[in-house]
């Protein structure tokens, strides 16, 4: 009989901390600029998993213990070392340890092989503020990594870049507006111990 209630106990235990853990844990957070269209605008409304790679106290920022590391192309909540003012970043991971980036005349290399790119039509996304676009909007694919990027046609300040080889430890990650975006280029590699969190899926959109 007492066994019992225990083990009743302990469900109702175990159901409330998942349930606490899950609740603390896939936060809300506002986007705000462009440096990710065409994927996200300012004003969206996104949910991280903020134990999406290291088992997080609910509501807290503190880390109990790492489970996994990040995969390139998820789009993760980080901060820069550069970062003096401690703002949140969303950005997607391009590179990972050990790998070799290179960016010439607009487009990445991965271990000198360039990633492939599928130019769309602009007038598929005449809804967002073309003003904040660069001149192509391409799926960018290869690598494991498939998604919407924009960048300009033209050589500018930020058509190369590296090559870079990542050290151990650290990622290199850019915002899909590549023309309009600061990331690893301008402000480093981002160590593991500052990714917070995993993009999981859009809330709420303005408009």
């Amino acid at each position: 009989m007492i066994q019992r209630q225990k083990n009743k106990y302990f469900g109702y235990f175990s159901i409330f901390f998942l349930t606490l853990l899950l609740i603390g844990n896939f936060r809300t957070y506002l986007v705000l600029g462009e440096s990710d269209l065409p994927s996200f605008i300012s004003g969206d409304k996104v949910i991280i998993n903020r134990s999406a790679y290291d088992l997080t106290l609910p509501f807290t920022d503190q880390r109990i213990f790492p489970w996994r590391n990040p995969n390139r192309g998820d789009m993760i909540l980080c901060y820069f070392k550069k970062n003096e003012n401690k703002d949140f970043w969303l950005k997607r991971i391009i590179g990972m340890p050990g790998d070799t980036i290179r960016i010439k005349n607009n487009k990445i290399f991965i271990n000198r092989k360039q990633l492939k790119y599928e130019i769309l039509k602009k007038e598929t996304f005449r809804d967002y503020n073309q003003n904040e676009f660069g001149e192509l909007i391409a799926i960018e694919s290869g690598y494991g990594l498939k998604h919407l990027v924009t960048y300009s046609e033209t050589e500018n300040i930020l058509s190369n870049f590296g090559p870079l080889v990542i050290t151990n430890g650290h990622y290199f990650v850019l915002g899909d507006n590549r023309v309009n975006s600061l990331d690893s280029r301008f402000l480093g590699l981002v160590p593991r111990q500052k990714i917070f969190g995993k993009y999981l899926f859009r809330l709420y959109r303005k408009g």
